[in-house]
This record gives C-alpha cells, structure tokens and sequence, in this order.
C-alpha cells in the first residue's frame, strides 16, 4: 500500500487550499515521505501555463509543477475523461487515468488529503 494521495480539486487561485496542498506535498517529499498526486475539477487549471494570478491571489502554482521532480514526486494523475483536459494544452509531466482507474486509486493509499 501506498503512502498518501494529496487529492487537489478546487480553484486555484479562489482560496488557498491548492497552494497548501501542494505545500503539504513538498514538506513530506522533503523528509523522504512518498507522496503522489491527483487533480480533478477546478484545480486542473493548475496544469495550464497561461496563468496570471494577482498579487492578492499569490505565486503563479503552475511555475511549482516544473520542481515536483526534485523532490521525488513523480506520480500526477488526473482523469482522462475530462472534457477540459481535451480543450486546453497541458503540463506534460501528468499521468491520465480511465475512470475504473481513478476510483481504485484512492483505495490503494494509506492517507488520502484533500484540498
């Protein structure tokens, strides 16, 4: 069984709860923790290059994305069925999963974080 899923489904820039999550996963990679994850609905938006966050909305999180490698985070699902995904251009380092896929997935983690 795997570690933990950090699952990060809301807007990226409406809250900050895809910023924190993507924190949480760095500070576990940091201390040697294996950590994947998965994106759904509004936080997809991550995966686009054109972003133009404000100052009040903080750091452009697609910039993040590039650094996930050095931090031994290989793993970034998403659903493959997802109609945005097939009308936007997206970061190359995601891993599509089919819908029977997706649902084993959470199963097979011992912790399961949602943001």
């Amino acid at each position: 069984m795997k570690h933990t899923l950090i699952h990060l489904n809301t807007s990226p820039y409406s809250s900050l709860a895809c910023k924190e999550g993507l924190d949480l996963a760095l500070v576990l990679a940091t201390f040697e923790q294996p950590v994947d994850l998965c994106l759904s609905g509004a936080a997809l938006a991550i995966l686009t290059d054109n972003q133009h966050p404000t100052a009040e909305q903080g750091k452009n999180l697609h910039k993040l994305l590039a650094g996930l490698e050095f931090y031994d985070i290989e793993n970034v699902y998403i659903e493959k069925s997802h109609t945005w995904l097939k009308d936007n251009a997206t970061w190359q380092g995601v891993q599509p999963l089919d819908d029977a896929e997706w649902q084993t997935m959470f199963s097979q983690y011992q912790q399961v974080f949602r943001f």
